[in-house]
């Protein structure tokens, strides 16, 4: 509509940004715009029907007519709208009371006008406190002064009172048009405000509904986390027990010659530790999306983080005939972060680029950016898309069911690479192109601070030199076919038989934790009861206790703390097992170490071997 862009042409755009203050501004334009027009005909009825309408009538009408300057005032000075408002009120006081002095004192047809002050007033400035008084004081001095007029003077009769007929009766239809045309205005302000009440009702229960539709998808999302976690549990339990068994057939088979055993076993255990290796990304996924994942920051240097996984990455590149190279930046240094899940993060990567990379190059590259350090792997391999691209990082997303049909996998790796990575403060970034290979960017702040992240105080691993922490490392990650191959198969001490006590819920995993030890030169006192674990210490004085976390009722947190608080048992090593990563949490509450489950040779080997290096220099330091 013309009309309201000349309106809106009048109001800045800091008076337009509030709507309240927007509509009182188009009532201040709109009432000045028209009132001076309803106005007009009283001083032409008193310029004609006055004998003498010098100055009186023209000072009137000059009055009135000064209204339109105060549009012209608004559009220059728009900060000064509230003067400006007060100014015009008192310029309508002045002209009702002029007239009224004029032309009938008390009696005049003109005071009917006087009812539109307050009306403008708030109008024009709302009902603050500023707008009260200012109308208030209008009224009481107005009246006021004709009151005063009328009992110490007289008023002048330019026009007798007889002959003012029809000044009322122009006076009174001026009024009630203005007073229409005001509250046909505020009416339309009403009824928009009124939809306007009406939409945020609507709006109100919309966000109602979508609130409850994602509380409950919040609760659907925790009780599908919390089933993972549990099945997850449920599932490596017995995968435990399969790889443990599998594992002393696999031995036994090699020693005795029995090469088609050999080889099926040898399937069994890669499909179990295949299945574990699932079983395992499923239930880290879980416990980032229920925010139950917590970070163990230490110092990495990445040096060594490089070298640590260079090995496993040559081999998985060779597998499909490809050439593995490493890229080291200047200056890589200490970082600090969570070595165990960056270094995941990392295996994940370079898996995915030796399975869809054949006769190519895979390189791995470290640069540090500022305080940020970034870890690309680049490939040579069959490439991604754009379109396929966005679904990579979500989970049991591959690129396309062609390549899921060839290559195989489940689409958990690198969502749960992505997931750790945005732990730790970072993010894995891709660049790519179909048939010319990938590259897949880690980048991680130099220092990732976390309030979860449970301290080191007080624990074995401090002491570890960085050939023994990689040992420790190495029996922690189930990932690392390697780790047996830095242990030692001697005992504690020079005793060849010492004792190990072993508490655990399970009776297959008793029975297979029994024969490995007794196969590393020990001899195994296994139980069931951790109630009995004080009593079993404190009697058999074993070498190392190997403890279950998950037990029912009396579990080796129980355990652990009965045990470190009693001085008979306090000095003998705590490893506990578990199948949950909670290293940093064993380390906090006085345990000298963690191994996963399934326990196997060559986790027992590497954690046997820092027990062994770390009591044999601590006695070095003691003589």
């Amino acid at each position: 509509m013309a009309f309201a862009r000349v309106v809106d042409w009048f109001i800045a755009p800091h008076l337009a940004k509030d709507l309240h203050t927007r509509k009182r501004v188009q009532m201040f334009i709109i009432s000045h715009i028209f009132g001076p027009f309803i106005a007009t005909p009283i001083p032409l009825f008193l310029w004609f029907a006055d004998p003498d309408p010098w100055p009186h009538v023209l000072i009137l009408a000059a009055a009135i007519y000064g209204f339109w300057p105060f549009l012209a005032l608004v559009k220059l000075f728009p900060r000064a709208y509230t003067l400006l408002a007060m100014a015009s009120v008192t310029n309508l006081s002045f002209c009702i009371l002029w007239g009224t002095y004029n032309y009938g004192g008390a009696s005049s047809p003109f005071l009917v006008w006087f009812v539109l002050t307050p009306l403008l007033a708030f109008m024009y400035m709302g009902s603050s406190w500023t707008a009260r008084v200012f109308v208030l004081a209008q009224i009481t001095l107005g009246l006021g002064g004709l009151y005063g007029v009328h009992v110490y003077g007289d008023f002048p009769e330019h026009i007798a009172i007889e002959n003012m007929v029809v000044a009322g009766v122009l006076s009174a239809l001026g009024a009630n048009i203005y007073v229409f045309m005001m509250a046909a205005y505020y009416s339309s302000v009403v009824d928009s405000q009124s939809e306007l009440i009406k939409e945020i009702g609507r709006h109100q229960y919309t966000l109602k509904a979508l609130t409850s539709a994602k509380d409950e998808a919040e609760r659907a999302n925790n009780a599908k986390s919390d089933f993972l976690a549990k099945m997850s549990h449920e599932l490596r339990t017995p995968l435990n027990a399969v790889l443990g068994y599998a594992e002393l057939l696999l031995e036994d088979a090699e020693l005795d010659g029995r090469g088609e055993q050999i080889a099926d076993l040898q399937k069994i255990s890669a499909a179990g530790k295949h299945l574990l290796a699932m079983v395992n990304d499923i239930l880290d996924i879980s416990k980032i999306e229920a925010g139950k994942m917590a970070l163990h920051i230490e110092n990495v240097d990445l040096h060594d983080l490089i070298d640590e996984v260079a090995s496993t990455g040559r081999s998985m590149a060779a597998k499909n005939s490809n050439s593995f190279v490493i890229e080291r930046g200047d200056d890589l240094g200490v970082i600090r972060a969570d070595a165990t899940k960056l270094r995941q993060a990392v295996f994940n990567l370079l898996s995915n680029a030796a399975k869809f990379t054949h006769n190519g190059t895979i390189t791995l590259a470290t640069r540090r950016d500022g305080s940020w350090i970034e870890i690309a792997v680049l490939d040579t391999g069959i490439g991604i898309s754009r379109e396929q691209q966005s679904m990579l990082f979500s989970n049991f997303s591959q690129a396309n069911a062609k390549i899921a049909a060839v290559y195989g996998g489940t689409g958990l790796g690198l969502s749960l690479s992505q997931n750790l990575c945005r732990l730790m403060g970072g993010e894995i970034e891709i660049e790519s192109e179909v048939g010319r290979g990938s590259r897949f960017t880690i980048r991680l702040p130099v220092r990732v601070e976390s309030a979860a992240a449970v301290p080191q105080n007080n624990s074995m691993e401090e002491k570890l030199t960085p050939a023994e922490r990689e040992f420790l490392d190495e029996a922690e990650d189930d990932q690392q076919s390697s780790a047996g191959k830095a242990g030692s198969s001697e005992p504690l001490e020079h005793d060849k038989r010492q004792r190990i006590l072993v508490i655990d819920d399970d009776p297959n995993f008793l029975d297979l934790a029994e024969r490995l030890f007794v196969r590393e030169n020990y001899t195994p006192i296994c139980s069931d009861a951790p109630q009995s674990a004080l009593q079993l210490a404190r009697t058999v004085k074993p070498a190392a206790i190997f403890l279950d976390i998950l037990m029912p009722g009396f579990d080796g947190w129980d355990v652990l703390a009965a045990l470190k608080a009693d001085p008979a048992t306090a000095d003998i090593p705590v490893i506990m097992i578990s199948i949950l990563a909670e290293r940093g949490k064993a380390l906090a509450a006085g345990a000298d170490g963690i191994v996963m489950k399934p326990l196997d040779a060559a986790k027992v080997k590497a954690t046997l071997a820092v027990l062994k290096a770390t009591r044999g220099r601590t006695k070095d330091a003691a003589v």
